[in-house]
């Protein structure tokens, strides 16, 4: 199941807000965070509800650039990223680090709303766009 990292299928504000991240925040400070993944396509969307990794059958990773207008994603996932990915949030350190991101995510990037930990669920990777 290939994961999707390039910015093919996403939305062109969302790639501006990416690039911005990847220069002021993840290069400019060594940050240790790398893209998971941009967007997905819906086969990729029944296998992760089918492993029990999301329990969404919609994503705003999904695309689909034959509708008019097009879908675009309008999501990215950051992972934190030391030699290895790591979703481990027993590591307070990692924690750490996805809160921080995220903080200064939002701060450069006004337009993007972050999973974080809501009432709901821990998903310290995502960010979307606000809805219009």
């Amino acid at each position: 199941m290939q994961i999707n990292r390039d910015f093919n299928h996403t939305h062109p504000t969302l790639i501006s807000s990416i690039k911005k991240i990847q220069k002021e925040i993840i290069d400019s400070h060594n940050f240790p965070m790398k893209i998971f993944e941009t967007s997905r396509n819906q086969e990729r969307q029944t296998f992760l509800l089918e492993k029990g990794k999301t329990k969404e059958t919609s994503s705003s990773h999904l695309y689909d650039l034959s509708t008019n207008p097009p879908l675009y994603s309008t999501a990215v996932d950051y992972v934190y990223y030391k030699n290895h990915w790591s979703w481990n949030l027993r590591d307070t350190s990692i924690v750490s680090w996805y809160i921080l991101f995220g903080n200064l995510v939002l701060d450069l990037c006004p337009e993007l709303i972050w999973e974080g930990n809501n009432r709901k669920s821990v998903n310290f990777t995502h960010f979307e766009l606000k809805k219009e």
